[in-house]
């Protein structure tokens, strides 16, 4: 059978997923985008999906890539995505096809038990409380009554957050294959099981950590398969950014320093000198802390003077981790956990000898700073290179996908942020019926969003809809500090209007339990920030009013921001149109996509935003946003949400 043929046996109105999925709808989008994808697979080149909400690219996917892929790889950019990826997209399409692939999820090391930090912790006894004793023997208890050792198979309270950290393992922890325990390590037997399956899913970072797997002693997933499929891949640049750049926190000094003391505790034959060592490795990571002083939040350093200080700290501890990795290596009987710290004091070395220098200008040089602990980072300014080296390094299919990749059309923005020039790009529209369910919702005389008043008129102009709607509304805002202020606002006017409608807000609980919660009440007001904007499907009545605050640009003074900006203006670019705005466009079409979730979904959304139409590049971000109904009349806003 021709690809057509295939696709159309599987996708067709009486065909294979008609018999297993209740009321299926054949879409003709869903079997375009399949039979690209099939065709793409079979050649061996690169394509990139865009299709709106409710096309179906799950389906669209997996059945080209069961039918012509041997081993397969989808990364997802939730958890959320991968758990109904292997629990049940996946089981429909191997029944529908009836072919009887094997699947593996494969998580992160951090879910997993790790039977030498477990030795370990138990050794040091450094718990906090008597709480914290019970939590740790419950996890002990699961070495030998799991057969994953993945630690959500209990119900994990709040308060074992710390515990965790003393039962699994890191990269750093990690003694890979010389580990004792090898035989009966849970992380292997779960890579195991992935590399003899012939489909796994994984998340984006998970994917990226494989490519630097050689340095843990096990094995790839990468060189087995020939389909790699990125679903949300509008993230992916994001996740890649972060994998091919490096970074270093004080709390991971502090670990190195833990480890150390530790490996030099069990040395058969103590040597002073490693001992004292040891010690000005402390005092060198007390004197880096201390050279942070005062600072709080993101800050790149371009301005060497102003944290000369934390340069310097850098480079002297750097100079104190080489001799003392040179002093470890001179000892005849050293042991596992030194040997493993002196390959750790190398990378630290390194990285910090590079981080307090001017001298890679590819890179930008930061920090995040907070009251527990200061990062480090370095952060290169563009990853196409070296992700199109991993594209290319062998042949094999990539798929991307997303609902959001594109800027009115156009997803070169996409593409050239990962080196996939040269992949074929097609897009599909989503095939619910927008300007009939609909509607956008622009406020008349809004302030620039720069006034002081902006975030008042905010809740003023919302304030009708939300009553209208009976709440059901999740308002996204830009900024944390404008979220609970909006809070305050809101509550005090509701109030003195003798209406009884809940407010969530971000922070007052997991994100997992406030959506439970808005879900249970069915007429409260989410307020979220950043990590509300995707990955939040609420379908039905539940949410019939998304508001959102302002357009998201990225604040231009972030230092990943800055070097990008000062990057392409040193190229002659235009950084404002080359790379804020279509930042600004996917995030905005991810927020705008949290209300259409169904076909029969009804809604409202509310930008508040005057940029949209007065400036000329609202333009570009107006004609990427869903066909809805537009209007600026608040009448038509508050009469269509009554009827919803």
């Amino acid at each position: 059978m021709s690809i057509e043929e295939d696709i159309e046996r599987a996708f067709g109105l009486n065909g294979l997923l008609s018999e297993v999925v209740d009321g299926y709808k054949m879409r003709i989008e869903q079997a375009e985008m399949a039979k690209a994808i099939g065709r793409a697979i079979s050649q061996k080149t690169p394509i990139v999906c865009e299709a709106g909400t409710g096309t179906g690219k799950t389906f669209a996917y997996l059945i080209p890539a069961f039918y012509y892929g041997r081993k397969i790889i989808i990364a997802t950019g939730t958890k959320t995505l991968q758990d109904q990826l292997f629990d049940q997209d996946i089981q429909v399409v191997r029944s529908a096809l009836k072919i009887p692939l094997t699947v593996a999820k494969l998580k992160g090391r951090a879910n997993y038990l790790c039977h030498h930090q477990i030795e370990r912790t138990k050794a040091e006894r450094s718990f906090s409380s008597l709480r914290e004793v019970e939590l740790f023997n419950m996890f002990e208890r699961m070495l030998d009554s799991s057969e994953s050792g993945d630690i959500s198979e209990v119900n994990i309270p709040e308060e074992s957050l710390r515990v965790q950290s003393g039962v699994v393992s890191t990269r750093d922890s990690c003694l890979g294959s010389d580990c004792p325990h090898i035989s009966k390590c849970f992380v292997l037997k779960a890579r195991k099981k992935a590399l003899s399956a012939e489909v796994v899913v994984v998340n984006h970072h998970l994917f990226f950590a494989d490519l630097a797997l050689k340095q843990d002693g096990f094995g790839e997933l990468l060189p087995e398969c020939d389909v790699v499929i990125f679903d949300e891949a509008h993230q992916v640049a994001d996740v890649a950014t972060q994998f091919f750049g490096s970074s270093v926190s004080t709390s991971q000094l502090n670990e190195l320093l833990r480890d150390l003391r530790y490996g030099y505790v069990i040395l058969e034959d103590s040597v002073v000198a490693i001992d004292d060592m040891i010690d000005c490795f402390e005092k060198g990571i007390r004197d880096l802390r201390l050279s942070f002083e005062g600072a709080k939040g993101r800050y790149d350093l371009r301005d060497q003077g102003k944290f000369s200080n934390a340069l310097e700290a850098a480079s002297s501890l750097s100079s104190i981790g080489t001799e003392l990795a040179e002093a470890i290596i001179q000892v005849t009987t050293v042991n596992l956990e030194l040997q493993r710290c002196r390959e750790r004091l190398l990378e630290v070395d390194s990285f910090l000898r590079t981080w307090s220098k001017n001298e890679d200008h590819s890179v930008i040089r930061w920090f995040d700073a907070n009251i527990q602990s200061v990062r480090m980072h370095l952060t290169p300014i563009n990853v196409s290179e070296a992700f199109r080296s991993v594209v290319s390094d062998i042949e094999r299919s990539w798929v991307f996908t997303s609902a959001t990749l594109s800027v009115s059309g156009d997803a070169s923005y996409f593409t050239h942020q990962l080196g996939l020039e040269e992949a074929e790009f097609l897009s599909w529209e989503s095939p619910f019926d927008y300007p009939k369910n609909s509607m956008l919702y622009v406020p008349q005389n809004m302030p620039e969003p720069s006034h002081p008043s902006y975030g008042t008129r905010v809740v003023e102009e919302s304030l009708e809809a939300i009553i209208a709607a009976n709440g059901r509304c999740m308002m996204l805002f830009t900024s944390l500090a404008a979220m609970r202020a909006a809070r305050d606002q809101l509550s005090k006017c509701l109030t003195e209007r003798g209406i009884d409608i809940p407010l969530l807000l971000q922070g007052d609980g997991s994100k997992f339990e406030l959506l439970n919660r808005f879900k249970t009440l069915k007429h409260a007001v989410l307020l979220g920030s950043h990590s509300f904007w995707e990955g939040v499907d609420v379908r039905g009545e539940g949410l019939v009013l998304v508001i959102i605050d302002k357009l998201p640009f990225s604040v231009p003074d972030d230092p990943v921001t800055a070097g990008r900006i000062n990057y392409l203006r040193s190229l002659g670019g235009n950084p404002f149109m080359d790379y804020q705005v279509p930042e600004t466009v996917i995030s905005l079409k991810q927020g705008a996509g949290r209300l259409i979730r169904d076909e029969t979904d009804l809604g409202v959304l509310i930008i508040c935003d005057p940029r949209l139409l007065s400036k000329p590049y609202g333009k570009k971000i107006w004609k990427s946003l869903p066909p809805m109904k537009r209007t600026q009349d608040l009448s038509e806003v508050t009469s269509f949400l009554k009827l919803t």
